[in-house]
């Protein structure tokens, strides 16, 4: 997979995962609804994973300034 690709789409999938974190955290602590509290554990780890490796990744800037040099 091109670097350039995961640079285009780091944007997006950082706050894509900060939104599974943040639901997560929402269904672990909700009273309504045993689904979501039994899903809530999935949605966080996923979410903390996603932002962790998208995090990893250099902006599209960077990556066309080592090019250019």
């Amino acid at each position: 997979m091109d670097m350039r690709f995961l640079a285009r789409i780091k944007r997006f999938m950082e706050s894509l995962s900060i939104v599974l974190i943040v639901f997560g955290i929402f269904s672990l602590c909700q009273p309504f609804t045993f689904f979501l509290y039994h899903y809530g554990f999935a949605f966080l780890g996923g979410g903390t994973g996603l932002y962790i490796l998208f995090s990893h990744i250099p902006p599209l800037e960077e990556l066309a300034g080592e090019k250019e040099a």
